[in-house]
């Protein structure tokens, strides 16, 4: 599809690769100017590069997602240089335990995983609320996991994180309606050319390969891929979405269909 994010500033965390990427390319392909966020400076460059090469505006802002204070100081870096964040897409940042059985799951990790998948988002939320609210508008776009629509083995304790998103995802659309500020999630399954997909299939001897491989074989529109993830983001980053907030989307090839 194509829409019109001219005037639109975005910003999207975990740009420099996978979903992140595809979200901001393709924002950039219709007309916005995009903050790229990520840890490491060189990939995020090279989306810089390529945003400007579509005649945009680009900047790159380091800052770890799992820290609050630093995602706060960019959100007003990335103000103070484009004058405004219209849209906000919380991505990235995958980290914790992999998906395991429970009991195989180190439970010094279990602090990690939900500061992965849950208070990444909300940090990056919170961070862009006040703006977002003093200008009366906004589109906040959360990446997440189906695992926390449809029960998964494996993926108990990041199934919970990312059901806590979704949750919250309902709530917070109604606080900050009468601000106009709509608030949407995308869950996802098994994404090639992701660095989590890498990972997994890196090694057939791991739990996470056999539970990515057993997905893949039950889908039978076949396996995401980023672009599929960025169609939907730019749907509700556009005017198109303005009657649609609070609302839960599942990209699944057929996995999975969660009430």
């Amino acid at each position: 599809m194509q829409a019109n994010l001219s005037g639109k500033v975005a910003l999207v965390t975990g740009s420099s690769k996978g979903i992140g990427r595809a979200i901001a390319l393709k924002f950039a392909e219709n007309g916005a100017d995009i903050v790229v966020n990520a840890r490491n400076r060189a990939p995020a460059l090279e989306v810089v590069e390529q945003v400007k090469g579509l005649g945009r505006k680009a900047s790159f802002e380091r800052a770890d997602i799992w820290n609050y204070q630093e995602i706060k100081q960019m959100v007003h870096r990335a103000v103070q240089e484009f004058g405004q964040i219209d849209i906000l897409v919380a991505s990235g940042g995958g980290g914790g335990a992999p998906p395991q059985s429970f009991h195989d799951i180190d439970p010094t990790l279990y602090i990690d995983t939900i500061e992965s998948h849950l208070l990444s988002r909300l940090y990056c939320i919170r961070a862009v609320l006040d703006h977002m609210m003093e200008r009366q508008r906004g589109k906040i776009i959360i990446i997440t996991t189906d695992a926390g629509r449809t029960p998964t083995k494996g993926e108990s304790l990041i199934g919970g994180a990312a059901a806590a998103v979704v949750l919250m995802t309902k709530v917070l659309a109604q606080e900050y309606a009468r601000w106009q500020i709509r608030i949407n999630t995308i869950c996802t399954t098994v994404t090639k050319d992701t660095p989590g997909y890498e990972y997994a299939m890196a090694n057939p001897d791991t739990p996470i390969f056999k539970i990515f491989k057993k997905a893949e074989e039950r889908m039978p529109f076949g396996m995401n891929k980023p672009d599929d993830i960025a169609q939907l983001a730019l749907f509700l980053a556009s005017e198109d979405s303005n009657q649609i907030t609070g609302q839960i989307f599942s990209i699944s090839g057929g996995l999975s269909f969660p009430g």
